[in-house]
């Protein structure tokens, strides 16, 4: 959660800068809505470890988790939060997350953030074209750019793309210009997939890589949110839908897409007032889903086959929520 210095606006799960930007906030609501964070595509190549964010007494850090021993590694010890979902790049040497510091000065209320995958080489990227929050970064298929939302407190809310060292900077899509939010780029590199907002929820859109032929797969009333993730071959999206939010009705189901927007899955289909299912990231070897179940304030990882079978637990119920769960590999692997 934010400190005094931050707040939240409208979603669950999304921070958005900070108090200075106060006045800004209303305007905004009621001219766009501010979506909640995705994850990074799982690339082809061997099961490795898996990535996520979590509450601790020293605010959110970036983790990692064996699926199969469940060694736990915290990476970070950042003074603020790490916040979205860490992403791996494709051979899952780096990851990159926004930082939100604890000590803003000068309007930098969410910077991206990249790091080696043991925790080494952690770098926060400066602000540029005057925004005062980048966050939900992404990497490029080839590794070489990052993707990002892109926020300067008022009314621009777009996705851009950047070299890893900040430079080279590029507007991508502003999709329908009510706000846009986690940029994923498909492992082939030819497309983007991301949430959009209106009035009425969020949605998921697709583009070429380039922002072009923005195309919408889904009702603005699956309220899709907490990361969308691409299938290692391209050819599905993930996606988390929080349906009658806020009425007695509320229920959260994973489901999957074909890219064009035909063949909608659903993976689970727990009721409302039942258990809440946060798929977060395709296996990279494309036979698994990973997700948090939650029952109440306890919460457990789970892996499931993207047809539905195979629930299977991997972590022990417990307050502990792990977020933003992104799948890595074993090996340096190339999409």
């Amino acid at each position: 959660m934010f400190q005094f210095s931050r707040f939240t606006i409208s979603k669950p799960g999304h921070t958005r800068c900070a108090a200075s930007v106060l006045a800004a906030a209303a305007a905004i609501a009621a001219t766009a809505l501010v979506l909640v964070p995705a994850a990074p595509a799982a690339y082809p190549g061997p099961n490795g470890l898996i990535a996520f964010r979590a509450d601790t007494d020293s605010g959110s850090q970036v983790f990692t988790i064996d699926p199969e021993t469940l060694q736990q590694v915290q990476l970070t010890h950042v003074d603020g939060d790490a916040q979205g979902a860490p992403h791996w790049n494709s051979d899952s040497s780096m990851i990159t997350f926004e930082f939100d510091p604890a000590n803003v000065t000068s309007n930098d209320f969410c910077h991206v953030a990249t790091m080696n995958a043991d925790g080494s080489g952690l770098t926060f990227l400066p602000l540029a074209n005057g925004d005062q929050c980048e966050q939900t970064p992404n990497f490029s298929a080839d590794g070489k750019q990052l993707f990002y939302e892109g926020y300067n407190g008022r009314h621009r809310d777009d996705i851009w793309s950047m070299k890893l060292d900040g430079s080279d900077r590029r507007l991508v899509t502003a999709c329908e210009g009510r706000g846009v939010v986690d940029p994923e780029p498909s492992p082939d590199g030819k497309m983007l997939a991301f949430a959009c907002g209106s009035r009425s929820g969020e949605a998921l859109f697709v583009s070429r890589i380039d922002g072009s032929a923005l195309r919408r797969l889904t009702p603005y009333s699956f309220n899709v949110g907490n990361h969308e993730d691409w299938s290692p071959d391209s050819r599905r999206i993930m996606f988390i839908a929080q349906q009658n939010e806020g009425t007695p009705d509320f229920q959260v189901n994973t489901a999957t897409i074909a890219a064009d927007g035909s063949d909608l899955q659903w993976v689970t289909n727990y009721p409302a007032g039942g258990l809440r299912a946060y798929g977060n990231s395709y296996s990279p070897d494309g036979r698994w889903i990973v997700l948090r179940l939650e029952n109440g304030d306890q919460n457990a990882l789970f892996k499931i086959r993207p047809d539905g079978t195979d629930l299977t637990q991997i972590t022990a119920y417990s307050t502990f929520r792990p977020r933003g769960m992104t799948w890595g590999s074993v090996c340096p692997c190339t999409p």
